[in-house]
């Protein structure tokens, strides 16, 4: 593709699209390389990842990554270059031929009542380093047009996941959408990964293996009912979260129960996170679950548990799905985007409008 595409037909493909997608968790750049093939309308997509990576951030860009909400605006500017620079690498060494790359980008901040939300990941640097068009900064159209520029992989999961009852995914936050209904419903259920990651570093980890951690310790009740009672619980969608909310709601509430053991802390953690997504779970079937949090074996058998008196049942796929899904999602929705095509779901992020939401950037070669 040499231009924003709205003259070739989307069944003219089938279309390599690669997908950049970093989460909150700051796990690494997960890198899909995904096939999209459209009918003749261009009602029916299927899509394919063809080839995943994860990238580990090196340990500066991490550390500047993670300290990101606290820094000058010229910091965050020469961040924003460099997680492009760095992304851009790591697309070239896939030696890959594509029509279009799609980044999510790493998110900064995210607060849509008050009109914005931050990705980074400039554009410019990666259309000029990889010579692919690019489409990138997704969300703020969406916020503009009043919408929480989240969830937005429902649009996705519409299209290409449609044999199941919902899709849930376990990442820095886990999110849910609902496939069921006319209208697809979603919305972030409440923090996951990232919340069980923090108290891991309080003992020099990255994260909790298998849950090991959370195996080995007991659920403290107090500390789980004041979990359970955080006011964005019970509101109702759509609503999304960010890191700001776990730092004013979350870590005040932890930091109460600090005299508490670690590993007590962290198995009412995950009791916490696995009841608020049974909770959410409100669509009979199948559920698919993807995300690094499905690695973790202990969460994974507390949702087995609690959900064995309910209609839905909880279904795993590849491990390139598990890790890729939502960069594969992004590939999609950047390819909706060059085609001028709706990417996002109103219902879904209480825009007024649906929209085609993303910057394009066009290399010049």
């Amino acid at each position: 593709m040499k231009y924003e595409d709205t003259l070739t037909a989307p069944s003219k493909g089938p279309w390599v699209v690669i997908g950049l997608m970093s989460g909150t968790s700051l796990d690494g750049l997960d890198v899909a390389v995904c096939e999209f093939v459209a009918d003749q309308d261009s009602l029916n997509w299927s899509g394919q990842i063809t080839r995943f990576e994860c990238f580990e951030y090196p340990s500066d860009l991490s550390l500047r990554l993670r300290e990101s909400m606290q820094m000058t605006s010229e910091k965050l500017f020469q961040l924003d270059r460099d997680w492009a620079r760095f992304s851009a690498k790591c697309v070239n060494t896939l030696n890959t031929k594509a029509d279009l790359l799609s980044s999510h980008g790493h998110t900064v901040f995210h607060n849509p009542n008050d009109g914005y939300t931050v990705q980074i990941g400039s554009g410019a640097d990666l259309a000029a380093l990889t010579s692919l068009p690019v489409v990138c900064d997704l969300r703020r159209l969406d916020v503009a047009y009043g919408g929480q520029g989240a969830p937005l992989v429902p649009k996705a999961d519409s299209v290409l996941f449609s044999q199941y009852s919902a899709c849930l995914n376990l990442g820095g936050f886990a999110n849910i959408s609902h496939l069921n209904s006319k209208n697809t419903r979603a919305w972030d259920i409440g923090v996951c990964n990232n919340l069980l990651n923090m108290i891991a570093s309080e003992k020099g980890l990255a994260y909790d293996d298998c849950g090991e951690i959370a195996s080995s310790g007991k659920v403290i009740p107090a500390l789980l009912t004041d979990l359970m009672s955080l006011q964005y619980h019970h509101l109702p969608p759509p609503k999304s979260l960010g890191m700001e909310w776990v730092n004013a709601e979350i870590l005040p509430v932890l930091n109460t129960y600090k005299h508490m053991s670690l590993e007590d802390r962290m198995c009412t953690s995950v009791e916490y996170i696995a009841l608020i997504i049974i909770n959410s779970c409100e669509s009979p079937g199948e559920i698919l679950v993807t995300g690094g949090g499905v690695l973790n074996t202990y969460l994974m058998s507390r949702l087995y548990a609690l959900s064995r008196s309910h209609p839905f049942k909880f279904v795993t796929p590849d491990l390139n799905m598990i890790h890729g899904k939502e960069a594969y999602a992004f590939a999609f929705l950047g390819l909706l985007r060059f085609f001028n095509k709706s990417n996002t779901l109103q219902s879904v992020t209480g825009a007024f409008i649906s929209s085609s939401s993303g910057a394009v950037w066009m290399p010049n070669r």
